[in-house]
């Protein structure tokens, strides 16, 4: 008699195979050789009476019956996850890896503290936390949820929206008091900029875009993909610094530096934060644990965040 029952652990590494695409990437995750992962995805075919993996020269790619076996094994997978977790959750704690991706900027001015306590509070969950502003494909990156800032979230990934994020021109009063404060958007552009460097090398300062859309060609003495690098640049009276609220807030209420133009709002790199997590992957209890942590913290300080309504200055 032919037993016809599938195989979790080759279910497992069939998946692992298609989200490192090499056997050579999926050997190293499984702790495996490579032959033995080869010959455990025959006997897989073997047992589902189809060919699962198409090998080409660099990688090896499901075939349309794979994709099939990828779609449902991947979603039983995180299944079984899921219930483990529900069951570990029955009791008082929460247990399970989170694997999270945030921006430079924002993960070492404001996130990683947060996860600093996270882990404090949350001592059986494992986090494995990569910070940089490259987000790619979550699946085979390994990634559970990733944090990013733009404009226009990636179609192939689910996003969800966090918060705005507003940008702003800003100096210190030491930089300021040695050369004419700036009264129009002309006045910036023969002033030392400190920007991003993701922006380019010279590149069109857009203001008001949500308005009339107003652009000022400018090439910036200083640029960084690191933020805090060029929050500290600003901070030392270096030159008018662009960088997003987020990081200049407190600096800003506590009289280190100080908005110019602030009739104007420019464009920065992206203007909302999203949340991030790959399509068709259900996310197990540590991982929606990690995600309300955030989200709650975040809308804390959104409007710390946010553009001061001029109303208020008004007053």
């Amino acid at each position: 008699m032919i037993d016809n029952r599938l195989d979790l652990n080759l279910l497992r590494l069939f998946v692992t195979v298609v989200e490192a695409r090499t056997l050579t990437q999926a050997a190293q995750r499984l702790g495996m050789t490579r032959s033995n992962v080869s010959r455990r995805l025959k006997l897989l075919e073997a047992d589902m009476g189809a060919q699962l993996m198409r090998r080409t020269t660099r990688h090896v790619e499901p075939t349309q019956a794979g994709m099939l076996l990828y779609r449902h094994g991947a979603r039983m997978l995180e299944e079984l996850t899921t219930a483990k977790a529900a069951i570990d959750s029955l009791g008082s704690t929460v247990r399970g890896d989170v694997r999270i991706r945030m921006p430079t900027g924002l993960g070492r001015l404001y996130l990683a503290p947060l996860l600093v306590e996270f882990a404090r509070l949350y001592p059986d969950i494992t986090l494995r936390v990569l910070i940089n502003d490259y987000i790619g494909d979550l699946i085979p990156a390994e990634v559970d949820l990733a944090l990013k800032i733009t404009s226009a979230p990636p179609e192939d990934h689910v996003a969800r929206k966090l918060c705005d994020v507003a940008w702003c021109l800003c100096a210190s009063p030491a930089f300021l008091a040695q050369r004419d404060v700036p009264r129009s958007l002309g006045d910036i552009a023969v002033l030392d900029l400190i920007a991003p460097a993701s922006l380019g090398r010279r590149f069109d300062l857009v203001f008001d875009a949500k308005r009339a859309p107003l652009a000022l060609r400018v090439t910036p003495r200083i640029q960084s993909g690191d933020y805090p690098f060029l929050l500290d640049a600003a901070l030392a009276g270096l030159g008018v610094a662009l960088l997003p609220r987020y990081a200049v807030w407190r600096a800003l209420r506590e009289g280190h530096l100080q908005e110019v133009l602030p009739a104007h709002e420019p464009q920065g790199v992206g203007d909302s934060l999203y949340l991030l997590t790959a399509p068709q992957r259900y996310p197990t209890r540590a991982t929606q644990v990690l995600k309300d942590y955030l989200h709650a913290h975040i809308r804390q300080h959104e409007a710390d965040w946010a553009r001061p309504d001029p109303a208020d200055g008004a007053r």
